[in-house]
C-alpha cells in the first residue's frame, strides 16, 4: 500500500512538515510518483515506527543517521549497529533512574505533607 503526504501524516502522527524535514535530514527516504509526489509505503512506516522509538529514547538526530548509514552498507556493520543501540539502551536506562530517583523523592514529599495536612484537619 502506497500513501501520499497527508495520508502518511495522519497515520504516523508526523506532521507534513516533520515528515519533510527528517527526508531532508536523511532520516528517511521516500520515492516519489512521475509527478515528483512524495510516494510513502510500508517499508517507510515500519521505519518510521523505529525511528520513533529510537528518538523516545533521547537518541540523538546525528546517531539516528550513523544508524541509517550502517543500515545502508548492510550486514557488515551489524556489530556497529547492536553497539549504537546497546549504548542507547544503557543512556535510556541511566535516564530512568534518574527519573525514578525524582518520583521517589516526590513521594516522600508528598507523604510528609499529606501527612501535615491530615494532622491540622484534626485539630
Amino acid at each position: 500500500m502506497t500513501y501520499k503526504i497527508q495520508e502518511f501524516s495522519q497515520i504516523t502522527g508526523l506532521s507534513p512538515y516533520t515528515l519533510r524535514f527528517y527526508e531532508k535530514e536523511g532520516l528517511i527516504t521516500v520515492n516519489r510518483d512521475q509527478n515528483n509526489i512524495r510516494i510513502y509505503d510500508e517499508q517507510n512506516k515500519e521505519w518510521i515506527d523505529f525511528f520513533l522509538h529510537l528518538k523516545k529514547t533521547g537518541m540523538t538526530i546525528e546517531d539516528l543517521k550513523q544508524y541509517i548509514d550502517w543500515w545502508h552498507e548492510g550486514d557488515a556493520t551489524n556489530q556497529n549497529r547492536l553497539a549504537l543501540l546497546q549504548k542507547q539502551k544503557q543512556i535510556a536506562l541511566n535516564e530512568m533512574r534518574q527519573i525514578q530517583e525524582g518520583i521517589d523523592m516526590l513521594d516522600y514529599k508528598i507523604e510528609k505533607y499529606q501527612k501535615k495536612v491530615d494532622a491540622s484537619r484534626k485539630k
